[in-house]
């Protein structure tokens, strides 16, 4: 997870300083304005960071510090939806069972080589002369 990565080594540099603003990050070259904005948003979905000014007092830039709560262990692997109990408690098979085929029809084709536009399109035709 590379925003988790990023979000790590943010929040270290926060942790040496009062806050921040988007463009201090960018400036002091730890990541772009584009990593540095999504790396904030993720701290503070997690708790681990938070902005300063706030309503009213919002003029001017941005300015983030960290809280100081450690973020999660990231997702080693997304989740998948399982339905596996469901199945089981309705009965149903996980594995279909295989039918035996009781008759089975080929039906080939014939080319003739001729024009589509004679009788072999529609393959072998019995005539009844």
């Amino acid at each position: 997870m590379k925003v988790h990565a990023s979000a790590l080594t943010l929040l270290h540099w926060l942790a040496q300083r009062e806050s921040a603003s988007v463009s201090e990050m960018t400036a002091s070259g730890l990541m772009s304005s584009r990593e540095a904005s999504d790396v904030v948003r993720y701290a503070m979905r997690n708790g681990a960071a938070e902005r300063l000014n706030k309503g009213a007092s919002a003029r001017g830039p941005a300015r983030y510090r960290s809280t100081g709560v450690p973020l999660p262990q990231p997702r080693t692997a997304p989740a998948g939806v399982s339905f596996e109990g469901l199945l089981s408690a309705w009965g149903i098979a996980q594995e279909p069972p295989e039918l035996p085929a009781v008759r089975t029809r080929v039906y080939q084709i014939e080319d003739t080589g001729q024009d589509s536009r004679g009788d072999a399109r529609l393959g072998k035709q019995k005539r009844n002369d």
